[in-house]
């Protein structure tokens, strides 16, 4: 069973599309054709129904299909595991959301930075389309972001971690020691919130909406260790990530416990499925995922 044609199937059953996968992998529509034939004359079955322009995996090649995965990255990870580890060198260029920038890059880019002292590393801040159309042009390597969750079919998801939101009070405050809250308890509070646009805040936006309640902050900013530190200081209330406002949680801020606001951003790292993954960006990645080097 030759990985060639496995890499083909693979790319069909995505595109949904013989001349679109020539396309994408620099064949003719014939040579597509023949690899997928060679293919189902292996297997003895038929992978693709073929009615139309339609391309519509058969119940056969769905089966096919989790297994073609695993063997495509298994030949992909042996190949890997035979080459010498090269020096990681060059640049890493990551497009990453401002929300993570603070809380989350200092510990990690030192850690990369003792691990890859010759790697010359650039970020830059952009939004979700922002950051797609710079992998989509190569002028990222990789896309770091909190957001809903983002499938696309261009993207290779490399992290998906969940990440919970809160509301932060002064431990003094009237609300701090009061279990069981509700959205309609904070609509008369003062608040200091992040900008408009922040998915995290247009997550609360949309859920207060939905309650019909309208939260009137005094003050928005981007930064949000700032407004932790306002909080701390008894200026208000605002509402973060977690992670983010961990530091404030030692006697001067507490999280409220709102029952009614449960919401969860997902922190994804993500790059092109085509682009290669280089010496340098696999350790981005693994230090993300916070794993062991």
């Amino acid at each position: 069973m030759e990985l060639r044609n496995i890499n083909t199937f693979l790319h069909v059953a995505e595109l949904h599309s013989f001349s679109r996968t020539a396309r994408e992998l620099g064949y003719s529509q014939s040579a597509v054709s023949t690899q997928i034939a060679l293919l189902e004359d292996e297997l003895g079955v038929p992978l693709f129904d073929r009615v139309g322009k339609s391309v519509r995996l058969t119940d056969a090649g769905q089966t096919f299909l989790r297994y073609a995965r695993t063997l495509l990255t298994t030949a992909q990870q042996a190949k890997a595991a035979l080459q010498p580890t090269p020096e990681a060198r060059g640049t890493l260029r990551v497009a990453i959301a401002d929300s993570l920038c603070s809380a989350l890059m200092p510990a990690l880019l030192e850690q990369f930075h003792t691990l890859c002292p010759r790697v010359e590393v650039s970020l830059r801040a952009a939004n979700t389309q922002e950051m797609r159309e710079m992998l989509a042009s190569n002028r990222a390597d990789l896309a770091y972001t909190l957001d809903l969750p983002l499938t696309h079919p261009a993207d290779r998801v490399l992290l998906d971690q969940p990440e919970p939101c809160c509301f932060l009070a002064p431990a003094g405050h009237p609300l701090a020691q009061r279990q069981g809250l509700t959205l309609a308890d904070l609509a008369g509070q003062e608040f200091l919130l992040t900008e408009r646009g922040m998915s995290y805040r247009e997550a609360l936006e949309q859920l207060l909406a939905a309650c019909q309640l309208t939260l009137r902050p005094y003050l928005e900013l981007g930064d949000a260790a700032l407004l932790c530190r306002l909080v701390e200081q008894g200026l208000g209330l605002t509402f973060l990530p977690r992670y983010m406002v961990e530091a404030s949680l030692s006697g001067r801020a507490v999280p409220l416990d709102v029952t009614d606001c449960r919401v969860v951003m997902r922190r994804q790292l993500f790059c092109h499925k085509d682009k290669w993954i280089t010496p340098q960006m696999d350790i981005f990645i693994r230090l993300a995922r916070g794993e062991a080097l």
